[in-house]
């Protein structure tokens, strides 16, 4: 009896020796088929992808409208440009983020013994799409409303300041790239990483008419009739050049 209790008891062992011998190998191949790069993984794109960046350069525009040429003689337009993003959202290599800017700039130009001059402040807010060839080089595809100020302003010899001024809705939309120049290689980095980044693209916003009015209602009339330019319509292909630093 005693001998038939212990079989019992040495087979029951065996069986269960058998059971986790079977259901281990089960479980680690259910967790290794499971397993995902993780931001743990010092190879992974990490906060090479995701991160806050401060950007700082310039935008250049070439603009064919006839409501632009009082103020330059180039068909050009230059501004300063300060953005900054967050990509907030990451998958495999591609990544989105969301794109603040400003830019700033303007021109000026002699009309025969007049100056005219105009003043633009652009505000845009876009996403931006971002895809990773390399850790450290990404393609970039951005498109986004604008609201850009226009001020237009002639002055002539006889001490008279004429105005024009108006906010104008638009849009841009731009393909680039962005190339980390320095950085540490680990994804898990916090330390700040220093890029550079280029797009090309296209710009329009609607067009301002030039009808001018005396900057002083109060003051005497020193023209006889009004003084009207042709509509300035700030469209035209676009490039933007830019150095960051980003975070995170």
């Amino acid at each position: 009896m005693k001998q038939s209790a212990m079989s019992g008891v040495v087979a029951a062992a065996l069986c269960a020796g058998a059971l986790s011998s079977v259901a281990a190998p089960a479980a680690a191949a259910e967790v290794d088929h499971g397993a995902q790069p993780t931001e743990a993984d010092p190879e992974a794109l990490g906060n090479h992808q995701k991160n806050l960046r401060l950007d700082i350069g310039g935008r250049g525009q070439f603009i064919k409208s006839a409501g632009f040429d009082p103020f330059s003689k180039k068909d050009a337009l230059g501004q300063v440009t300060l953005q900054a993003s967050y990509a907030f959202w990451a998958q495999d290599r591609l990544s989105l983020a969301a794109v603040v800017g400003f830019d700033y700039g303007g021109s000026s130009a002699n009309v025969r013994s007049d100056t005219a001059s105009l003043e633009l402040e652009r505000f845009i807010l876009a996403p931006e799409l971002r895809y990773h060839l390399l850790r450290v080089l990404a393609l970039t595809a951005k498109a986004g409303p604008t609201l850009t100020r226009e001020a237009a302003q002639v002055s002539s010899g006889l001490d008279t300041t004429l105005v024009r001024s108006g906010w104008k809705f638009g849009v841009d939309a731009t393909l680039g790239v962005a190339a980390e120049l320095w950085g540490y290689r680990n994804g898990n980095s916090h330390k700040p990483r220093i890029w550079l980044a280029g797009e090309g693209g296209y710009g329009w916003s609607a067009p301002l008419s030039l009808t001018f009015q005396p900057e002083d209602s109060g003051s005497a009339p020193q023209r006889l009739t009004p003084l009207t330019f042709d509509d300035l319509t700030l469209a035209g292909p676009l490039f933007r050049i830019t150095a960051g630093v980003s975070f995170l």
